[in-house]
């Protein structure tokens, strides 16, 4: 039963592994994209706060 559990998961990540090459850079594009969407939206979300003086979440 074990054994069988292992072997799918290494099975799994082995088919991940060469998938991967054939996805290239593109899928660390797409992860920079989205991380510096969240930054944008963090840093806006952030200057609103200061600017109507909740920069510390205090009433």
């Amino acid at each position: 039963m074990m054994k069988f559990f292992w072997t799918t998961i290494g099975d799994f990540f082995t088919a991940t592994f060469e998938v991967m090459p054939l996805i290239g850079n593109k899928m660390n594009y797409l992860y920079i994209v989205i991380i510096f969407l969240f930054l944008v939206t963090w840093t806006t979300i952030m200057y609103r706060h200061k600017k109507n003086g909740k920069e510390h979440g205090g009433s």
